[in-house]
């Protein structure tokens, strides 16, 4: 994890061309699988020149990362730009479904969130990159449920930390199970995570 006062990767701005190779490098992680990234495949997907790809990403370890960082990133553009709402309930769920694997670009980011978790598992640079998301995600969600409890919406007994560490769990644990089940199945998620929200807020 980085040390106290360093600078989170994921406040990084890319470039209108940086952007573009990180999305394209999500498609085919999404798509293609985890070990398909390459400059060939990734200027493929961005109908951008290898070279172009390589004078902004130079090694694959770059590709990788960025990718992963702008993932994050348009997650929270998304949930940004949601309407807001004075239902504590209804605001944690529309936020958070925009991290599930409902249809397009959602599935693609939960796609790669489910691949770096894999991938993290053997490869420290990587899981020191995905630990400090779920710790920036969790703080995000504390932040809100602090909120949250001031206006009396917290169920009794959870404190922000621990239902910041349970949101986290339900998210993650929803995003796996309906990743590739099928379609039926699917249309549960919404469901769900309202169900599983409903035990922490009020």
């Amino acid at each position: 994890m980085p040390t106290t006062g360093s600078v989170s990767p994921f406040t990084r701005s890319f470039s209108a061309t940086e952007a573009a190779i990180a999305d394209a490098t999500i498609t085919v992680i999404a798509r293609d699988g985890f070990d398909r990234v390459s400059v060939r495949t990734v200027a493929a997907q961005s109908r951008l020149a290898p070279g172009t790809v390589q004078y902004h990403a130079r090694t694959r370890q770059a590709l990788l990362t960025n990718a992963f960082i702008r993932s994050v990133q348009r997650q929270n553009e998304r949930v940004l730009s949601l309407s807001s709402t004075d239902d504590p309930l209804e605001a944690l769920h529309l936020a958070l479904s925009e991290l599930l694997p409902t249809a397009d670009v959602r599935r693609e980011d939960a796609s790669l969130w489910v691949a770096y978790g894999a991938a993290a598992s053997t490869r420290p640079w990587l899981a020191e990159l995905y630990w400090e998301a779920i710790v920036l995600f969790r703080s995000r969600l504390e932040s809100a449920l602090e909120v949250v409890r001031d206006s009396g919406h917290l169920r009794p007994g959870v404190s922000p930390s621990t239902g910041a560490r349970l949101v986290t769990a339900l998210v993650n644990g929803l995003t796996i199970d309906h990743l590739n089940a099928p379609e039926a199945e699917r249309g549960n998620i919404s469901q769900d995570l309202r169900h599983g929200l409903a035990h922490i807020v009020c």
